[in-house]
């Protein structure tokens, strides 16, 4: 299982969870995101590999490489966690087990902020990092819709050109990546309302091989800006004004394990 440090503001909250241990009580309850897996250690059982660590419950239906939004309790002093070194996993309840909709990667093309993608281009009024693990990068986006209106998300990180596109924010590695969203079935009703959803982007390869870059480099951090297209000027639609979310991630260094 890979959890990887990312050390930007919202990363750390929805990373580091808060135990709600009480006294003689070595358990806790949270929430969190998660991909599913086959445990290591020759049990494979299948688990919920989440930013605590790797979760089996018996009544959960949880697939392989399927991204999770859920809800678990963990009881460390259980007699089914006596093992869980060994297991590779620890045994929990899990419930309230949401699957969260994978987004779409381009390590490509070279998105033109200039211009919108089409007439569909939707506007994300605000966005807040999940979290990364196993390989899959976690994004919240707040936007307005009608009912049961449907969006394709994409998530632009061009990898030949990420030596050339680099820069240094605050004397900090900074690579820009640009998340768009297209409407792609009206919904319902004449009138919009404020949501939100969370989308999963598989952005792991091309993300260690820069943290192992930046290690390197002898770099402890280096910084993800993600942008995304904030407000259309109703009288130009070419006026176009973008905002960004920085995520401070953690490098590899050589010979270190992830």
């Amino acid at each position: 299982m890979k959890v990887l440090k990312l050390m930007g503001m919202a990363a750390v909250a929805a990373l580091l969870f808060t135990s709600c241990l009480g006294e003689g009580n070595n358990s806790f309850t949270n929430s969190g995101f998660g991909v599913g897996a086959v445990s290591e250690g020759g049990s494979y059982k299948p688990v919920l590999n989440t930013a605590f660590g790797a979760l089996y419950s018996p009544t959960a239906t949880v697939l392989p490489d399927v991204c999770y939004y859920a809800s678990f309790e963990v009881d460390l002093n259980s007699p089914e966690n006596a093992n869980a070194a060994t297991n590779g996993y620890y045994t929990a309840t899990i419930s309230g087990l949401q699957e969260v909709v994978k987004g779409s990667m381009d390590f490509y093309s070279v998105t033109d902020t200039a211009t919108l993608v089409n007439d569909k281009e939707m506007v994300i009024t605000n966005m807040t990092s999940g979290g990364y693990i196993d390989k899959y990068l976690f994004l919240g986006v707040a936007y307005n819709a009608r009912k049961d209106q449907s969006n394709r998300y994409r998530l632009f990180w061009n990898q030949s050109t990420l030596d050339d596109t680099v820069t240094k924010e605050d004397g900090i590695s900074t690579y820009s990546l640009f998340l768009r969203v297209e409407r792609t079935s009206d919904g319902s009703g004449s009138t919009e309302t404020s949501t939100s959803d969370f989308q999963a982007f598989k952005i792991g390869d091309v993300l260690e091989s820069v943290m192992k870059k930046e290690g390197n480099a002898g770099a402890d951090k280096f910084n993800l800006k993600i942008n995304y297209l904030n407000s259309i000027n109703e009288k130009d639609s070419t006026d176009l004004t973008w905002k960004s979310v920085k995520i401070e991630c953690a490098t590899i260094k050589p010979n270190e394990k992830k």
